[in-house]
C-alpha cells in the first residue's frame, strides 16, 4: 500500500499556490505529487522502541480496572510494561484546505487506513484489526498496513526486553507521525536532547494532529 493516493485533478480552477508545503517550504500541486509519489515508493523511517512508561511519552501505564472504593485507576506493577513502538518518516508533507486546519498528508493516509489520530488530552487507543508490526530476521520493524503492503520499517538496536514484552502482550502500542521526538534535532546532539525535549515535541504533535496511532498485533517473524 502506498502512503498517499492521487486525487482527480480539478479543471475548474487553478490551486492556491500557498496551499502546499514541504517541510514548511511553500510548493506547487505538481510538486507535491512528485513528492507524494516519492515518498510512497519509500518506507525506511527512523524510529524507537519504548515502554508506555517511558518519560519520552508521558502515557503512564496500561490501567488494569478502577478501585470501587476509590474510583481510582489501577496498575499492575508486576506486569510487563507495554511495548510502544514509533515510526518517524523523514519529512513531513503538509497540505491546508480553505478553512481547516493544517493536515500532514502522510499521517493521514495512515488514518484513513484505519489508525487512530492521537490528540492531547483525551485518546481513543483502541486495537487496530487489520494492521500488523512484524519483527523481520534480521531485527528491523515493519508496520504493516491492512492490504499487507509495509506502511513504515525502522531499523532499530537490538532490545530483547521489548521483544519479550511484544511477546508477553501480543500487542505493541505504535505511533506514527513526523514529529515523535525521534531524530535528534539539527544542532543538537543525543546527549541534549533530553527524554523532557523529546516529550515537548510529542505533545506538540499530538496538539497539532500529527500523531496517528493504535494498539497493533504483534508478529515475530524469526
Amino acid at each position: 500500500m502506498g502512503r498517499l493516493k492521487p486525487k482527480k485533478q480539478r479543471r475548474d480552477k487553478q490551486p492556491r499556490q500557498d496551499r502546499f508545503r514541504i517541510d514548511d517550504r511553500v510548493v506547487s500541486q505538481a510538486e507535491i505529487w512528485a513528492e507524494g509519489t516519492r515518498l510512497s515508493d519509500h518506507v525506511d523511517d527512523q524510529g524507537r522502541l519504548l515502554f508506555m512508561d517511558s518519560p519520552a511519552l508521558g502515557l503512564g501505564q496500561v490501567a488494569t480496572g478502577i478501585d470501587p472504593d476509590t474510583g481510582m485507576m489501577q496498575t499492575s506493577d508486576g506486569e510487563d510494561p507495554m511495548p510502544v513502538a514509533l515510526f518517524e518518516p523523514e519529512r513531513a508533507m503538509m497540505s491546508q484546505l480553505p478553512g481547516s486546519e493544517p493536515r500532514e498528508i502522510q499521517v493521514e493516509g495512515a488514518i484513513a487506513a484505519g489508525l487512530r489520530r492521537f490528540p492531547r488530552g483525551f485518546a481513543d487507543l483502541r486495537t487496530i484489526p487489520g494492521w500488523a508490526l512484524h519483527r523481520l530476521a534480521d531485527d528491523r520493524i515493519e508496520l504493516r498496513s491492512p492490504d499487507g503492503g509495509v506502511y513504515s520499517r525502522i531499523t532499530v538496536p537490538a532490545s530483547p526486553d521489548w521483544y519479550s514484552a511484544a511477546l508477553h502482550h501480543g500487542y505493541v502500542l505504535c505511533f506514527y507521525g513526523p514529529q515523535l521526538g525521534v531524530r535528534t534535532p539539527p544542532g543538537s546532539t543525543p546527549e541534549q536532547y533530553t527524554d523532557a525535549k523529546r516529550l515537548e515535541e510529542f505533545r506538540t504533535a499530538r496538539g497539532r494532529g500529527l500523531v496517528a496511532g493504535g494498539i497493533i498485533a504483534y508478529r515475530n517473524n524469526r
